[in-house]
């Protein structure tokens, strides 16, 4: 470090903004996507085997496991405590979106999103899904990028 840096710089305002912005929209999103999922997992296992994607004793499993980690990572991103670990599991889990839709786009399946639970039941995966997922993947990267404070530790 020279002698004119300062290493208790701190992180520009609009980075704070911007990042704040991202978990906001990170959080709602994946609390409102993992609490919809969560309420009839049935349905999410049904839409689950739709994407012709995974094996059937998968089905039930994802239709738990993948709704908990939705609202997990949300709550990590939103409350501050693992926040970059939380942003982490939710752009893996939002990769793994695009690629089921990218599949399911060049598959030539027609099949209902399942993304927000029963709420999307008349979504049909799409162009705008898959556009809408990778606008998501920005809010999270917008998410994780300030540097920790010390309200907003990882340790």
């Amino acid at each position: 470090m020279s002698a004119g840096e300062d290493s208790r710089d701190p992180t520009p305002r609009w980075m704070v903004a911007v990042g704040w912005a991202g978990r906001l929209v990170v959080a709602a999103v994946f609390v409102w996507a993992g609490v919809g999922k969560l309420l009839d997992p049935t349905s999410f296992a049904e839409d689950i085997s739709n994407y012709q994607a995974f094996p059937h004793w998968t089905w039930n499993l994802a239709a738990v496991v993948v709704p908990v980690t939705e609202i997990i990572g949300a709550l990590a991103v939103l409350i501050g405590y693992k926040r970059r670990a939380g942003a982490i599991v939710l752009g893996s889990l939002t990769l793994a979106f695009i690629g089921l839709i990218a599949s399911v786009i060049i598959r030539g399946i027609d099949l209902s999103c399942g993304c927000f639970g029963e709420s999307s039941a008349d979504s049909s995966v799409g162009w705008f899904e898959l556009l809408r997922d990778v606008g998501l993947l920005v809010a999270i990267v917008a998410a994780y990028l300030p540097p920790e404070s010390e309200s907003d530790s990882e340790s």
